[in-house]
């Protein structure tokens, strides 16, 4: 197998506002910068590329733009191309969603970079040997309420994985050519309302490893649409506190990378389907009439455009049935990585690693969200009976209706990957 690596900087000039925490506030500076980072790999006649790209999360119509090009200008097939968003709240809005527009160059800016950086590791592929760990790290928790109440808390008897997720991938002199790590944790120790283009915690744990090891680190988000960082208080973090969450994360993927071995592997593989995943009964019309008519600041530029569209689809009987979108599945050696196109919550994808243990032959398997595509957040059933944000936050990704049965539906396209 062969391997390569590159990066570019996108960071942007401060002046936009940052998306994910809803905020009309301009940035204002730059804390650490954000950057795509592309690794390609190369086994007989296969290849796969993965793009990391510091945003919040990429529409599925910006992922097929940048799979069209690296098909045309490196050859590898679209369907073997993963982007894969780090979910960060401080930078530029990249999905026309939660009130937001992207400003103008942004997305073209990540699209020429990713594709850039793509065809630079194609360029850089040389004979590798892969080495697969696990570590783990404690600065997650679950960000679920608790019985009783509706709104997000430290919740410390709830679900998390504290999985620090590890692969080395060496050149055959002994060179270490790049890790990829994995974990499951919002990206959003510090708020982006408060102006700091930042790739938070992710970027953080990156350069801490490029600065112990010499070792290129490229960051692949797990399922963390209910967890978040544990900072006292549920506030945004300081810069200390940001630093601190990112250098445990890595500190603990050098310690993992260090210790393992590689080995020789043949195994390269790469498939997409396509998934459409229904909508369950919409919000009861007097809420929706209600939201329509908010006339405060989060009303006005929110939610209530998001009910007038509503409003006018459920009048004109065109409330849609399904959302359309898709997951993606690489095997590269001993792991094997299945996308999930937006925030998955944690469980989803204990699921996924559950039912493919038996489907695959695979030392690990990495669920991968925020990956192709953001449709918004994905829960369980049973969420949506506790309630709380996750399962009631639909309005703010623009769709019409709470999804339904969506942990079923992913599980299933998952399964249906492998096998192929």
């Amino acid at each position: 197998m062969k391997s390569g690596v590159s990066l570019a900087d996108i960071t942007p000039e401060p002046g936009p506002v940052l998306q994910g925490h809803w905020s009309t506030n301009p940035s204002h500076s730059v804390l650490y910068p954000l950057e795509v980072r592309a690794i390609a790999f190369e086994q007989g006649e296969t290849r796969t590329a993965i793009a990391t790209v510091d945003a919040i999360g990429v529409t599925k119509e910006t992922t097929d733009r940048i799979r069209n090009r690296v098909e045309s200008e490196s050859g590898i097939p679209g369907d073997h191309v993963m982007v894969a968003c780090s979910h960060t709240h401080c930078a530029p809005a990249a999905l026309p969603t939660l009130g937001m527009v992207p400003p103008e160059g942004w997305l073209e800016k990540i699209e020429d970079e990713s594709v850039a950086s793509i065809s630079r590791a194609v360029q850089n592929m040389k004979p590798v040997k892969l080495g697969l760990g696990c570590g783990s790290v404690h600065f997650n928790i679950s960000r679920r309420p608790l019985p009783g109440t509706s709104s997000m808390m430290l919740n410390f008897g709830s679900i998390v994985d504290r999985r620090a997720r590890v692969v080395r991938i060496e050149e055959e002199d002994g060179t270490i050519q790049a890790v990829l790590f994995h974990y499951s944790c919002h990206t959003t120790t510090k708020s982006g309302s408060e102006g700091f283009i930042s790739p938070d915690y992710a970027g953080i744990a990156r350069r801490f490893i490029e600065d112990s090891l010499g070792w290129k680190a490229l960051f692949l988000a797990g399922c963390f649409g209910n967890i978040r960082p544990a900072i006292p208080g549920f506030a945004s973090a300081t810069k200390e506190q940001l630093d601190e969450c990112g250098e445990e994360l890595g500190r603990e993927v050098c310690r993992v990378a260090e210790s393992l071995k590689t080995n020789r592997s043949d195994q390269l593989d790469a498939r997409r389907i396509d998934v459409e995943i229904p909508f369950g009964e919409p919000m009861p019309l007097e809420k929706i009439k209600e939201m329509a008519a908010d006339e405060s600041d989060r009303g006005r530029l929110l939610t209530g455009p998001w009910a007038k569209k509503v409003l006018e689809m459920i009048a004109s009987n065109s409330m849609p049935e399904a959302r359309a979108t898709e997951m993606q599945l690489i095997s590269v050696g001993p792991l094997t990585m299945v996308t999930i196109p937006g925030e998955p919550v944690q469980e989803i994808g204990h699921a996924i690693e559950k039912r493919l243990k038996g489907e695959l032959d695979a030392h690990d398997i990495w669920p991968v969200g925020y990956a192709n595509d953001e449709i918004g957040y994905l829960c369980t059933n049973l969420h949506y009976t506790e309630g709380g944000y996750e399962p009631q936050a639909y309005p703010y990704y623009g769709e019409s209706a709470r999804f339904q049965d969506e942990e079923q539906v992913i599980v299933d396209a998952a399964t249906e990957l492998a096998k192929g």
